[in-house]
């Protein structure tokens, strides 16, 4: 009967397990009801109050926003987000001041429906507060951006306004990168010095 038996090596058994073996999709902090992602709440916040993000990128922050998660009023008032959206109601754009004000009244009406007003404890306010900290793990390279942007930009003769603008030019791109220190963001930074070296040292939306 031996003859009639496959026998299979330990590759082959190895293989059919993993083959039967059911494939478990890994989660992510979006894909997890009930669960809301700090850091992209205040990447968010920080493109809104960006004085160089285009009328489309603010559409596209409130429309992440509107799509989402209801934000808990911790959130709200941890992150500040409600302060930067507010005034957006007035904007010139129609459809951003609309999207704005609808956010406002939403959350208005879920401040409203709440029976009493959420009090933290000490331990729920330490924890809340540490979850919408920003690591400065990559200070260094931030400020080492801002230096070459103060060192390539032509001179306004006010060295306090020259840093200043150097350190917006570099925060806007910064934000624009969702607050990541990566490829990209080296790449937008060496962009940038370039076109200081050439002369052009317009605050533009066009140079961040």
């Amino acid at each position: 009967m031996d003859k009639y038996v496959k026998r299979l090596t330990r590759d082959e058994v190895e293989q059919e397990r993993k083959a039967k073996r059911p494939r478990l999709k890994q989660a992510t902090l979006q894909s997890l009801k009930g669960v809301i992602d700090v850091k992209r709440v205040l990447v968010l916040k920080e493109k809104l109050a960006c004085k160089y993000s285009t009328e489309k990128q603010i559409l596209q922050c409130l429309t992440e926003i509107q799509s989402g998660q209801n934000l808990p009023v911790q959130i709200l008032t941890e992150t500040g987000i409600g302060r930067v959206i507010g005034p957006l109601r007035k904007h010139s754009n129609e459809t951003i001041s609309s999207s704005a004000k609808s956010l406002v009244d939403q959350w208005k009406a879920m401040i409203q429906d709440l029976p009493i007003a959420p009090v933290l404890n000490k331990d729920q306010n330490k924890k809340l507060s540490l979850l919408v900290q920003t690591s400065g793990a990559n200070d260094h390279v931030r400020k080492r951006a801002v230096d070459m942007f103060r060192a390539n930009m032509l001179s306004s003769g006010n060295d306090k306004v020259d840093t200043e603008r150097a350190k917006e030019w570099e925060k806007a791109i910064y934000v624009q990168n969702d607050m990541k220190i990566d490829k990209e963001y080296k790449t937008r930074v060496r962009r940038k010095v370039f076109d200081l070296k050439k002369g052009s040292s317009s605050s533009s939306k066009d140079n961040c």
